[in-house]
């Protein structure tokens, strides 16, 4: 694949976004993407024939999003759990559960690093997702004393933000 297929691929797959925002008119997405109106009702033929092979977009980004929330239920969770475990061995359990969760959070968001098609624009959700990862690999990288510290200050900035954490 060539430098102008790279590129012409990526605004497809910027028009694709735009389509899924409601912005589906040529005249509309030859604006927002800088190109000729006759390119850009040729992207939105070509974003709308990979929807019939694809599936609804829509309908796949609602499960994604139903996902999405169910692996954050399962983070918090298990962080309630490592908070109220009573052994070393509970602790870890559920840590690793808290770390499956988040590895799931990345491939569901398209950050996992085996990932040959990254998206092209990081959201601001899929940086905050992230931070989160990163923060948990730093975590899970720490001494124990420290890690209990790391617990206080997470449970004291919680409290402070006035931010509760639900039983699932």
């Amino acid at each position: 694949m060539g430098k102008q297929s790279i590129k012409r691929e990526e605004i497809i797959l910027k028009a694709e976004d735009y389509m899924l925002r409601g912005y589906d008119r040529p005249s509309e997405l030859s604006q927002l993407l800088g190109i000729a109106y006759n390119t850009a009702r040729e992207y939105v033929d070509i974003v709308k024939a990979r929807w019939e092979i694809q599936g609804d977009p829509v309908k796949r980004e609602s499960a994604r999003a139903e996902l999405i929330k169910k692996a954050e239920e399962v983070i918090k969770e298990g962080w309630v759990l490592k908070s109220n475990a009573i052994n070393t061995m509970e602790k870890v359990s559920a840590l690793r559960v808290v770390l499956h969760a988040i590895e799931r959070l990345t491939k569901l968001h398209g950050l996992d690093t085996n990932n040959e098609n990254p998206p092209v624009v990081m959201t601001y959700e899929f940086q905050r997702e992230r931070e989160i990862q990163m923060l948990a690999e730093e975590y899970h990288k720490l001494p124990e004393t420290d890690k209990k510290e790391a617990d206080k200050l997470i449970q004291a900035e919680i409290k402070k933000r006035g931010m509760k954490i639900k039983d699932i």
